[in-house]
């Protein structure tokens, strides 16, 4: 019988092959099509058809941390000012993994009183999701 439900404890977000340390939130992972006019003057209702895949940059929230050569800001700047685009993949509790490419930009968001200070990751894909199914399904 299929679990009801996934915790997202354990879940491994990495980028560049590197496991990020402090992540709190991750995006959407995918996208829907964008929607191109086929209807003709014979039609009574109006008609689509799916066009390009619009999925938008592929966000991640974590706690900032600039300590250490290995913390996640420092490490994520630093692919961010060599400028290539990178592979990234979130790996599920379950064993499911989703990998892209894409080029990473890094940023500390607002913060207020009586808060962690966060930082934000944005990578523009270069390549849709694939999806790697659980070994043991």
């Amino acid at each position: 019988m299929p679990n009801q439900g996934l915790a997202n404890i354990g879940m491994d977000v990495k980028v560049n092959n590197v496991s990020l340390n402090y992540v709190t939130e991750i995006g959407d992972i995918g996208g829907t099509p964008s929607t191109l006019d086929a209807t003709c003057m014979k039609d009574t209702i109006k008609k689509s058809v799916p066009g390009v895949q619009d999925v938008k940059a592929f966000e991640i929230t974590y706690l900032f941390d600039n300590s250490a050569a290995t913390s996640d800001y420092r490490v994520l700047k630093g692919l961010q000012t060599a400028g290539a685009a990178v592979p990234v993949s979130v790996v599920f509790p379950d064993g499911t993994t989703f990998a892209t490419t894409g080029y990473v930009s890094t940023y500390i968001s607002g913060s207020k009183v009586d808060e962690l200070v966060s930082a934000k990751l944005s990578v523009s894909l270069q390549s849709d999701w694939t999806v790697t199914n659980p070994a043991n399904g």
